[in-house]
């Protein structure tokens, strides 16, 4: 079981492999990033993706449900 700071801890290469061997749960523009959210284990991880570098410049992890709110899709009061 992977949790953050066993996350914090592996290099780029092993990040990558964590978390793009799980499915995509979500994903969002900000600031001309594309961000994509995953779960590995009991982290969250926000993954930045620099469209014009065409690179990741940074992975987030977290493990506080608060964050996850810029993932919820919510019309006319309800959870889509």
């Amino acid at each position: 079981m992977i949790g953050i700071y066993d996350f914090m801890a592996m290099d780029d290469i092993q990040k990558g492999e964590a978390i793009f061997s799980r499915a995509c749960l979500g994903d969002r523009q900000e600031d001309g990033h594309l961000i994509q959210l995953y779960r590995v284990d009991e982290v969250y991880v926000e993954v930045l993706y620099d469209p014009v570098l065409n690179q990741i410049t940074r992975f987030l992890p977290f493990t506080t449900s608060e964050l996850l709110v810029p993932y919820i899709n919510i019309k006319d009061g309800f959870v889509q």
